[in-house]
């Protein structure tokens, strides 16, 4: 079962990272709780989206990768540590699942091609990277199905950004000029957070306005809107939501990690 909605911005002072902490099994009744963030570098952030299976075994499985990277004294660029959790889930996946037929009429489990999403966020000296990798079923040309783990998108320092993984219907509706929500983008948080969608697609992102407190703002709307109108879109209740973990990476000096209750965004 999938749920989950993770931000990650590029601002003109540094990269803002934030998701939920919903998380739900293949059979379980209701969601638990946990956070999708680690740090498997010292100025690193990786994300985890996707199918948390029996036993959230894939996610527990992301923090021990990230632990066991993070202790490690070799240092990985981003698209090494992002290829090196990808590949670990994969074969874990793979030792999970067990070799399936060849040829099969329907998709293999968990009933979809998307099974996960590895993102990292971070500064490649002083160019602030993300860099996503996803882990999914597909079929090759003799009708194989075959899993991939490749990379699937990458943003740097040519502009700002604002980049959401998982439930992203709504907010990508939110933020756009249709006329989905026109009674929402009248709510001041709303037009706040429009405004700071358009910063956030600025070219020249170094001598933009747009900042960590904007990125904030718009993913805790987007966030916010997501479980207001989530049944509109098959959304099921409580898929997102539960404590946001938040975490800073500024140019220079630590990161800085925060904790958001559902009660300071569901006003």
């Amino acid at each position: 079962m999938f749920g989950t909605l993770i931000g990650i911005f590029l601002t003109s002072t540094g990269i803002f990272i934030a998701a939920d902490t919903v998380l739900w099994g293949s059979t379980a009744p209701n969601p638990t709780r946990g956070e999708k963030t680690c740090t498997p570098g010292e100025r690193s952030v990786a994300v985890f989206e996707g199918w948390y299976g029996d036993g959230l075994y894939l996610f527990k499985h992301f923090h021990d990768m990230c632990q066991t990277m993070a202790r490690s004294q070799k240092s990985l660029s981003l698209e090494a540590q992002a290829d090196m959790l990808i590949q670990k889930l994969r074969q874990t996946y793979r030792d999970h699942t067990g070799p399936l037929p060849s040829h099969t009429a329907s998709l293999p489990p968990p009933s979809s091609k998307h099974i996960a999403s590895i993102a990292v966020a971070g500064f490649d000296g002083p160019t602030p990277i993300v860099t996503v990798r996803e882990l999914r079923w597909d079929k090759n040309r003799k009708g194989q199905w075959q899993l991939l783990a490749e990379r699937v998108g990458k943003q740097s320092f040519q502009g700002c950004g604002a980049k959401f993984i998982g439930e992203v219907g709504i907010a990508a509706l939110l933020l756009d000029t249709s006329a989905h929500f026109e009674q929402e983008k009248h709510r001041p948080d709303v037009r706040a957070a429009n405004r700071a969608n358009t910063l956030s697609k600025e070219d020249d992102c170094i001598s933009s306005s747009f900042s960590m407190e904007d990125a904030k703002g718009l993913y805790m709307i987007a966030i916010r809107m997501t479980i207001d109108h989530g049944k509109e879109f098959q959304i099921e209740n409580g898929a997102v939501g539960g404590r946001l973990h938040m975490v800073t990476i500024p140019k220079t000096g630590p990161m800085a990690e925060e904790s958001i209750d559902p009660e300071q965004y569901l006003k």
